[in-house]
């Protein structure tokens, strides 16, 4: 059985009332009230937590806004100094495309400079050899060296002509001849007997000299007048020692009385290259070279080939002081 209990409930002016209520609905009221409290607890806990989470989130969205602002102005100013190097870039490239157009000019006008000094220093040797080749009466080659070309080939590209590569291959052609051409002294020393009749200088009878002597110590260099081929390098009778060299050109010098030779029957020399020594050999009366110039087998004066070449050296001296 139940035990009945009251719940009483006392007004402002003493008049009481008397709720009747069983233990066991007590119990089910305070357990519902229980709930309902945990219940409100729980919510209440979770709409905190919310809150803060929500807080949390809007706090982080603010910061978010402000660091993506933030980036934007740094994006932005980013992009400004971007747009500031290109500028600079630019205007480098201009100033280095200035330059080097300037460069260009200046290269073409300094090689114009240099072409045309290149062209009149041709011109002035061109009319020092043709004054040479004209005061010994020698003829120029169109192309003194030129052979058949065998073993080459290659597809046929037409040069362009010019009037410096006119000068030019003239030039060439020129200085070619002048360098098979007997011109010069082959030794220091001073002539003592001159080309033509003279009287023998052992038995002092009329005799005819074909070429110059020029007196030497023993020992003395004696150098080839042209550039050559050694026809011929023995001990040659009067002449003692001697060596005779081909030009190719209808030119042969001959170098007779030298103490010895350094050169063979075949050698290739160079003008200026040292050939043998002034001497004493054969038929002679003191170290001397006996020197001869023969065109096609006849002899030829020498002195005139040594004054052309005194007359080279003093033109070309002029012109390179001019």
């Amino acid at each position: 059985m139940n035990e009945q209990l009251y719940i009483m409930v006392m007004g402002e002016r003493g008049k009481t009332v008397q709720i009747p209520c069983t233990k066991k609905k007590i119990l089910i009221s305070s357990a519902i009230a229980s709930l309902l409290l945990i219940f409100l607890i729980t919510c209440t806990g979770f709409s905190i937590s919310l809150f803060s989470k929500n807080r949390d989130i809007n706090k982080q969205l603010a910061d978010l806004q402000y660091r993506m602002q933030h980036s934007d102005e740094i994006i932005a100013e980013y992009q400004r100094i971007a747009d500031r190097e290109k500028l600079e870039l630019s205007l480098e490239v201009a100033n280095l495309k200035l330059d080097n157009a300037n460069q260009e000019a200046a290269h073409k006008q300094e090689k114009d400079q240099l072409l045309s000094t290149a062209v009149s220093e041709l011109n002035e040797r061109s009319e020092i050899i043709e004054t040479i080749i004209s005061n010994i009466g020698a003829k120029v080659s169109s192309n003194p060296k030129a052979k058949k070309s065998t073993n080459s080939g290659g597809p046929f590209i037409p040069a362009q002509s010019g009037n410096h590569d006119k000068l030019i291959f003239q030039t060439d052609t020129y200085l070619d001849t002048i360098r098979y051409l007997p011109l010069g002294r082959p030794v220091e020393g001073p002539v003592t007997s001159r080309f033509g009749k003279r009287s023998d200088p052992l038995n002092k009878k009329k005799a005819l000299h074909e070429g110059v002597d020029f007196r030497g110590k023993r020992g003395e260099k004696i150098y080839a007048t042209a550039d050559g081929i050694v026809k011929r390098a023995f001990k040659n009778g009067s002449f003692g020692n001697y060596v005779e060299i081909d030009h190719q050109n209808g030119y042969v010098t001959a170098y007779a009385h030298m103490q010895n030779y350094i050169v063979s029957k075949g050698d290739r020399v160079s003008r200026g290259q040292l050939i043998g020594q002034v001497g004493n050999t054969g038929r002679s009366t003191g170290p001397h070279l006996h020197y001869e110039i023969r065109y096609k087998k006849n002899p030829v004066n020498p002195s005139k080939y040594m004054q052309v070449a005194k007359l080279l050296q003093k033109k070309s001296a002029d012109a390179e002081k001019n």
